[in-house]
């Protein structure tokens, strides 16, 4: 079974989901600082991941998420990486979280990995992945 591992860059955090089959699972959050490439080499060694998925989104965001992987491509020279539109997944996520009830203020810690699994829930949709 092929695992994606997608991933919702951000300047202070990095969310991170898996592929469960055809399934898009929430994985972690991981914060955008000294240890985010050692975080990053763990995931894809313990998940054996042959795939990653990256959000691009607009402007100035899609210019650091560009050199974020430039960073990282090297050091997983065998993991295949492919960009994805991910325009707006965060407002997805909040919209989805405020209609199953789960209001911001009640709700605990950044949801960055949530955001990640609906950028591979829609890459998945749109490539039909099988897994």
């Amino acid at each position: 079974m092929t695992k994606v591992l997608a991933v919702d860059f951000g300047t202070k955090r990095v969310g991170l989901a898996i592929s469960m089959g055809t399934l898009a699972v929430p994985l972690k959050v991981i914060p955008n600082d000294e240890s985010l490439c050692s975080e990053m080499e763990k995931v894809l060694r313990e998940e054996n991941v042959q795939k990653v998925v990256v959000g691009l989104s607009e402007g100035e965001m899609a210019h650091k998420t560009e050199e974020f992987v430039k960073h990282f491509c090297p050091l997983f020279e065998q993991i295949e990486f492919e960009f994805f539109d991910e325009t707006l997944s965060s407002n997805e996520v909040e919209k989805r979280l405020n209609q199953a009830g789960i209001k911001k203020a009640t709700r605990s810690g950044p949801i960055d990995h949530f955001a990640a699994a609906l950028i591979l829930e829609n890459w998945i949709e749109q490539t039909g992945f099988k897994g």
